[in-house]
């Protein structure tokens, strides 16, 4: 457990007499992650606020210094298949840890004479956390990106531990004095199971010096990327077969496929065609974003994930969107990005594992992309949803 000083420099005299705001997350803020980026440019985008910060780690999983940090992925990586140790610890956490934490919490957020304490729900032991300070009638700003039951069944957890998740986490919701989500479907669904009112907000880019969209039709070959974390596995497998299956050609024109991030430990297939970039900084992974033509964009279609696919808003379709980059959208019609892409349509969503449906909408998309339509879709959605002016309104909101 960490704690950071207020703000990120020293407070202004206006800080000192405006808010102050204890943010308490499980994630990493000196990671390079979506998570950190987006927590980082919500701060940042808030002159008036002090921030304090603390780092609550998952029990038994975070990176205490015990293990290198290679190790610890791989630990983690085993442990995701070990239902009955994932069971075991969190058991041990709600039971015995979450009020310790709890109070610890609302304690260094006394200290920091921070009235206010924002929760991101991104962990189980978190989500029980967050209950107990909202029992303690603390002032609790929640922000939620996944769908408790996206947590829970990455964890594998018991009926009970999922019951007693799904119970913290609707009494958390209830209890807080504000929430924030990713999206249109996740603020409809919690306003009807939970009657909460909560404010969208997505990650957003500025839009200044870097060029919103980029020049279209300068080269012959098509260079698609994939950016970040991948967990649909599945549906990458079918799309690398579908591109192999074409001989890496859509149409006449070649293909190629780039991995931005760290690759799943396994699988995921790993063709040699595959251009592997490595994990980057932000800044530089916009810019090797903005030389590529298709952002690709996969989401699971087994109806196990059904809920997290409906609800879910990648943080990455900030960046292809800034980088200019059109959207093929792997995944059912019922996601959220689904949607997205039909009210501003500079993207295709490809609800098919059969290679012949994946090219034939690869093929249609690299045709549309080059079009002044996609082009004027992509900046209104930038303007409307994707800007960090829109998303430092809608955070200021939540953090009043």
């Amino acid at each position: 457990m960490t704690l950071h000083g207020i703000g990120h420099a020293a407070p202004s005299r206006a800080a000192d007499v405006a808010r102050r705001v204890f943010l308490a997350t499980s994630v990493d803020l000196s990671s390079n992650g979506i998570g950190a980026l987006f927590l980082r440019d919500l701060m940042a985008s808030q002159a008036e606020t002090a921030f304090a910060i603390h780092e609550e780690q998952p029990f038994l999983m975070g990176d205490g210094g015990l293990l290198p940090h290679a190790l610890m992925r791989l630990f983690r990586a085993a442990a995701a298949r070990a239902p009955r140790f994932q069971s075991m610890r969190l058991r041990f956490c709600r039971t015995f840890l979450a009020g310790r934490r709890a109070a610890t919490i609302a304690a260094k957020a006394d200290a920091a004479q921070a009235e206010r304490i924002w929760i991101t729900a991104s962990s189980a032991e978190m989500i029980w956390v967050a209950e107990r300070l909202a029992a303690m009638g603390r002032d609790l700003r929640v922000t939620v990106w996944d769908a408790p039951e996206y947590l829970s069944g990455n964890l594998r957890l018991n009926p009970a531990l999922h019951e007693a998740l799904m119970r913290g986490f609707g009494s958390m919701l209830r209890q807080a004095r504000a929430v924030s989500v990713i999206g249109h479907a996740m603020h409809k669904d919690y306003r009807e199971r939970y009657g909460v009112v909560s404010e969208i907000i997505r990650h957003g880019i500025e839009i200044g010096p870097r060029p919103a969209v980029r020049k279209h039709g300068e080269r012959k070959d098509i260079r698609i990327v994939f950016a970040g974390s991948l967990y649909s596995k599945e549906e990458w497998n079918s799309f690398v077969a579908a591109l192999e299956e074409a001989g890496w050609r859509v149409g006449d024109r070649p293909v190629s496929l780039h991995f931005m991030g760290r690759f799943p430990l396994s699988a995921a297939r790993k063709p040699k065609e595959v251009v592997f970039l490595g994990e980057k900084p932000f800044e530089e992974a916009l810019e090797i974003l903005s030389t590529m033509d298709i952002g690709y964009l996969p989401y699971w279609f087994d109806e196990r994930h059904k809920l997290v696919a409906s609800t879910s808003f990648p943080g990455k379709m900030t960046a292809y969107t800034a980088a200019g980059l059109a959207i093929f959208h792997h995944a059912p019609p019922y996601t959220e990005v689904t949607a997205f892409l039909e009210k501003y349509k500079f993207g295709i969503s490809c609800a098919s594992l059969d290679a012949c449906q994946i090219l034939k909408s690869l093929d249609k998309l690299a045709d549309m992309s080059v079009t002044e339509e996609f082009r004027q879709a992509r900046r209104a959605a930038l303007k409307d949803e994707l800007s960090s002016d829109v998303m430092s309104k809608r955070f200021k909101n939540f953090i009043n």
